[in-house]
């Protein structure tokens, strides 16, 4: 019995294993055009929270559906912060490498600007896909019920402000996780691309959901 025990646990470690594998192989071939990036990362944040959360092991199936449901709205949702949080890397490289006083006024507005929102990008990953799967009663929406996250609506700006709203309460919490968890998977992926092959971008992605998850606890 131990013995059958012990196979049944090996197989399910190995299935999980190729779960992760697969999945983020999936994530890497749909990312690869850059425009489909954001409905990529909100397809994969989407499996994981089912496979976690629902028991859904399938989770290639369930990153396929999400990735060709709501494709642009998901885009939009997504693409914006990234590209937000993109340029605000740029502008801070640029005006860390000027001199004067303008220069670093606008590094500090930038640093700030930066720091907001890559401390929303957790939440922004989470509640799209969960938006995503399920978008006759969306996050955003129930989150407008909610007055422990402040009242929202259902387009996108007032979906981003709430992933702000969040970010900002939680900031001292979680904001220091999502920058510990983006910075240190671009750092890893930099200096040893193999890693991405190897699972590196899916394990950001848990972390960020998973604390995107604590956050949300905090606030209700």
């Amino acid at each position: 019995m131990l013995t059958g025990l012990l196979g049944t646990k090996i197989m399910a470690a190995l299935a999980a294993l190729f779960n992760v594998l697969a999945l983020n192989l999936a994530l890497l071939v749909c990312s690869l055009p850059l425009v489909t990036l954001p409905a990529a990362v909100s397809a994969a944040t989407r499996a994981l929270d089912r496979w976690r959360r629902d028991g859904e092991d399938q989770v290639v199936r369930e990153f396929l559906i999400g990735f060709r449901a709501q494709w642009a709205r998901q885009t939009v949702l997504v693409g914006v912060p990234l590209a937000a949080a993109v340029l605000g890397v740029i502008e801070v490289r640029h005006f860390a490498a000027g001199a004067g006083a303008g220069n670093r006024l606008a590094l500090g507005f930038g640093t700030v600007a930066l720091l907001i929102t890559a401390s929303a990008l957790g939440y922004v990953f989470l509640l799209a896909a969960r938006d995503s799967a399920d978008p006759a009663n969306s996050t955003a929406d129930d989150m407008a019920r909610s007055p422990a996250t402040g009242a929202t609506g259902g387009t996108a700006a007032d979906f981003w402000t709430t992933c702000v709203r969040l970010g900002i309460r939680n900031s001292l919490v979680t904001g220091p996780l999502f920058l510990a968890v983006i910075g240190g998977a671009a750092a890893l992926g930099w200096v040893d691309p193999p890693l991405l092959l190897l699972g590196l971008p899916l394990l950001a992605l848990q972390l960020l959901r998973i604390t995107a998850d604590l956050g949300l606890r905090r606030a209700a």
